[in-house]
């Protein structure tokens, strides 16, 4: 009598290998921004100038000179992710294999994998929001600014226009030209600092770093010659280009010293510390995570801002 399998379905072993999270490109941009944590709404960034009027010696004085003490406020951005996860519907999955015995679960059986997955989200959330963020728009952008908002509006008379000549579109034949007056352009008071960042995206700096390839095949030196991932120094000076997540897809840059852009926090890794609790009062386990974040820089005519 022949084999009758009608009735069921191929076998498929659903608990044989682990659990795989997906690949999350992380956020990284406050690593070359200064932190000013300790800030629960708001902090002024303190900022001193003045004016120098030398005069000719002899008996007497004139008063001469100025001292100038401003202000810009480093606004943060409470945030919290609120999320819940009901173990009876575990129970009905291959996910049963991860639970204790007994009917009164308390854990999910893949907490850290769980917690892994929830900070490098929040991760690259913060470093959009640390560039991108528009309060005007909605969605998760939208939860505070970022520095191209700030740019384009409240301090758009003070930034350094980058886009010397008019560009209208980025390509590999014009990028090199394309940094290069941007980098022409800093500030001279600043030219000198010995911690100057060109901040770009991955797109950005992949379509540059193959153009100074293809145009000296012989003598270029990248990222992997200079200590840090997606990130090397301008040729000929002492800018160094860094890829950030957060300016990914937006056609813009920024040039600046790190001690000049602020991010502001409460505890820069609040975010990292997630509470995984069973609420008793809803039978489901809850997940809760809060921090505070935005930017501002302290000096925008010593920022350049490179846009099309």
């Amino acid at each position: 009598m022949a084999l009758n399998v009608n009735g069921l379905q191929a076998y498929v072993d659903q608990e044989r290998m682990a659990l795989i999270k997906k690949m999350i490109l992380g956020g990284r941009s406050t690593r070359f921004l200064t932190i000013q944590p300790d800030i629960k709404s708001a902090a002024s960034i303190n900022l001193l100038s003045s004016t120098l009027e030398a005069q000719a010696g002899g008996c007497g004085f004139t008063d001469a000179g100025q001292t100038i003490l401003t202000q810009n406020t480093l606004n943060v951005c409470p945030l919290k992710v609120n999320e819940s996860i009901c173990i009876d519907t575990l129970e009905q999955y291959y996910t049963q294999a991860m639970l204790a015995p007994g009917s009164y679960d308390t854990d999910f059986g893949f907490e850290q994998l769980y917690t892994e997955e929830k900070v490098s989200q929040i991760s690259s959330l913060i470093d959009t929001l640390i560039w991108q963020g528009n309060t005007s728009v909605t969605g998760q952008t939208g939860l505070c600014n970022g520095f191209i908002k700030l740019a384009n509006t409240t301090y758009s008379a003070s930034t350094v226009d980058g886009n010397v000549a008019n560009y209208t579109a980025i390509t590999a034949a014009n990028i090199i030209a394309i940094v290069d007056d941007a980098v022409n352009v800093i500030p001279t008071n600043i030219i000198d600092m010995d911690d100057l960042y060109l901040y770009c995206g991955y797109d950005f700096y992949r379509t540059y770093s193959t153009a100074l390839r293809n145009a000296n095949l012989f003598a270029y030196t990248g990222a992997e010659d200079q200590g840090e991932s997606f990130s090397q120094m301008v040729p000929g000076t002492n800018v160094r280009l860094i890829a950030v997540k957060g300016l990914n897809g937006t056609n813009k840059f920024f040039i600046s010293s790190k001690s000049n852009m602020y991010f502001g926090c409460d505890l820069l890794n609040d975010y990292e510390n997630l509470e995984i609790f069973y609420s008793m009062d809803f039978q489901e386990v809850r997940v809760v995570a809060k921090w505070k974040s935005g930017v501002n820089a302290a000096f925008w005519d010593y920022v350049v801002y490179f846009k099309l």
